[in-house]
């Protein structure tokens, strides 16, 4: 399989990171994730390079880990320290290091060309911290399905009608046609849902009496970061930023990482603008949100299982528009990084929000 490698793909949730390792196995590879000596995410080949034992099987004391078969000891940037009963150490005692960052609870790394790997890179979320807003993580969970399929999902506001009728989907949206936008290396499709109900959760939480304006836009940073910008004001109320942010509003940001070619990593977390601080509030909507992906798990699962790649389907319908452009997308740079390297991405939130309001 071909992949984009010249990007920062999550790796584990900071708090998977302890005094234990973990082994996760990334873009094909079985690798470790630790903390070194210094406290920072590392992450090395799996493989010890003497008899291949899988290190993760080993013992992490202070930031070093030692092979379970011969005790050789490495550090977090994969070299070998300590040999037993030997004081040479040779060149090719060493394994394979990516480079890692740590941002938004979550440990980044590059499994592209590491003289590459610019932290600035890594997509930027303002609002992650900021006055006025509220996070909280998901669980990370292993999709049985490829992240072409994923991403797919995730420029297909469509689905959400029909697929998360309980949560996040609301039945007055379905004949609502979506606009889509490109700007570089993000795509963004939604729409404006006029005098609708509010959907479950915003009933619950939003505090509206009666009809909402409610939008949904979805903006796919390629290769694997997703912004699910969704909320509501009183119909007919006014939609400059801090009306948006006023009863509800969330921010959800999913990253993808590929495990093998039918099996993806998906890691996410949402920040909020209501119900700042409320601890019962938090415990609700992540179980709800934990429904919402467990849906789009299951079905994007039996998809893979059924058909493999979405669109190697015959039929094309106007809401593939996205889901097309977004394919060509990913052709396009994969062939840009065989070629040149790797450009920079757009960044930059505040046209999300400017694309929501304006919309």
């Amino acid at each position: 399989m071909k992949w984009i490698r010249n990007r920062w793909y999550a790796a584990a949730l900071s708090n998977e990171l302890g005094s234990t390792m973990i082994s996760r196995r990334l873009f094909g590879e079985n690798v470790v994730l630790f903390r070194d000596a210094d406290g920072r995410p590392a992450m090395l080949s799996d493989r010890c390079p003497h008899k291949g034992a899988p290190l993760s099987r080993g013992k992490l004391c202070a930031g070093i880990i030692s092979c379970p078969y011969h005790g050789l000891q490495f550090d977090g940037d994969g070299k070998c320290v300590h040999i037993p009963s030997q004081s040479n150490i040779p060149p090719t005692a060493r394994l394979k290091a990516y480079p890692c960052i740590e941002r938004y609870g979550i440990a980044w790394f590059w499994p592209g060309d590491p003289a590459l790997a610019d932290p600035a890179m890594l997509l930027d979320i303002p609002n992650y911290g900021a006055p006025g807003w509220d996070a909280f993580h998901g669980p990370h969970t292993l999709f049985p399905a490829s992240i072409e399929n994923i991403l797919d999902n995730l420029v297909d506001p469509a689905h959400t009608t029909f697929v998360h009728q309980g949560t996040i989907g609301g039945a007055d949206a379905s004949e609502v046609p979506l606009t889509v936008e490109q700007h570089d290396s993000r795509i963004t499709v939604g729409r404006w849902i006029e005098q609708s109900e509010p959907v479950p959760v915003m009933q619950r939480y939003g505090g509206f009496q009666g009809c909402v304006d409610r939008w949904q836009f979805y903006h796919l940073y390629a290769p694997n970061i997703s912004l699910v910008d969704m909320g509501a004001v009183d119909a007919g109320g006014a939609r400059d930023e801090d009306s948006l942010n006023r009863q509800y509003r969330t921010l959800s940001y999913a990253a993808l990482t590929p495990e093998g070619d039918h099996t993806t990593h998906y890691f996410w977390f949402v920040l909020r603008t209501f119900a700042l601080g409320d601890a019962e509030v938090t415990k609700e909507m992540r179980e709800a949100y934990i429904i919402t992906f467990d849906e789009d798990r299951a079905l994007l699962g039996a998809i893979q299982t059924n058909t493999g790649d979405m669109l190697g389907n015959p039929l094309r319908l106007a809401i593939d528009n996205a889901s097309i452009r977004l394919r060509r997308l990913l052709d396009r740079l994969l062939e840009q990084e065989q070629s040149h390297g790797t450009d920079s991405p757009s960044n930059n939130i505040a046209i999300v929000e400017n694309s929501c309001a304006n919309s």
